[in-house]
């Protein structure tokens, strides 16, 4: 019998890992050795688990997915990371890319093209979702966009967690105990999120969260 494609999802929706790993468990040649909800215990489950492909949320508790996918790259250097994300944001695509991933793909990819692209990636190429290769490929021929000056894409891997934790309803010293930062840091990055995306309050905060999609 030929060997498995040992895979590990990092998803922080339990809804979401479940029913990926329901149609993953269907394929004769994947196997998925393990779960974890937030970026701290992906990393430990990486190494513990040592799987072929990680299957990589974006938005994360704890650590970002691109903290996330660095980390496993410099620990497990023959893991490959397949980000499946609902973010399309060229900076989002690029910062996983920078850090070492093999593919990224959207969240509404039909179940065919996730597989397809889980076994292209544990071969040793590249996937990407067709809207994802388009914006790429436009990039590298207009240069930055404009858009990078402003949305989600503008705020750093540590500013878009603060914010999502912050949406989700936690407070500024929740924050610092879930991130092991300072309180004053938090406040710090909060004062900063606030001042790049033009906004005054917390409710203001949590409705881009929502409206862009991070939440």
């Amino acid at each position: 019998m030929a060997e498995k494609i040992r895979v590990l999802l990092i998803d922080d929706h339990t809804v979401v890992r479940k029913g990926i790993r329901a149609l993953l468990e269907q394929e004769k040649d994947i196997e998925v050795v393990g779960e974890a909800e937030d970026g701290l215990k992906g990393v430990q489950a990486c190494i513990e688990y040592a799987p072929d492909v990680v299957i990589l949320d974006m938005a994360l508790p704890l650590l970002s997915g691109v903290e996330v996918a660095r980390k496993i790259r410099e620990k497990l250097p023959e893991t490959r990371i397949l980000i499946l994300s609902m973010y399309d944001d060229e900076e989002y695509i690029m910062d996983s890319f920078k850090v070492g991933v093999s593919g990224y793909i959207l969240k509404d990819v039909v179940v065919s093209d996730l597989v397809a692209a889980l076994r292209s990636v544990y071969r040793g190429s590249t996937f990407l979702s067709p809207s994802v290769s388009e914006k790429l490929r436009r990039q590298l021929q207009e240069g930055p966009p404009r858009s990078s000056r402003y949305g989600p894409a503008k705020l750093t891997a540590r500013e878009r967690q603060i914010l999502k934790l912050i949406a989700d309803g936690y407070t500024s010293r929740q924050i610092s105990e879930i991130l092991k930062i300072s309180f004053k840091t938090v406040q710090t990055h909060r004062a900063h999120i606030m001042e790049k995306l033009g906004v005054h309050s917390t409710a203001e905060l949590t409705r881009y969260a929502v409206t862009k999609g991070i939440v």
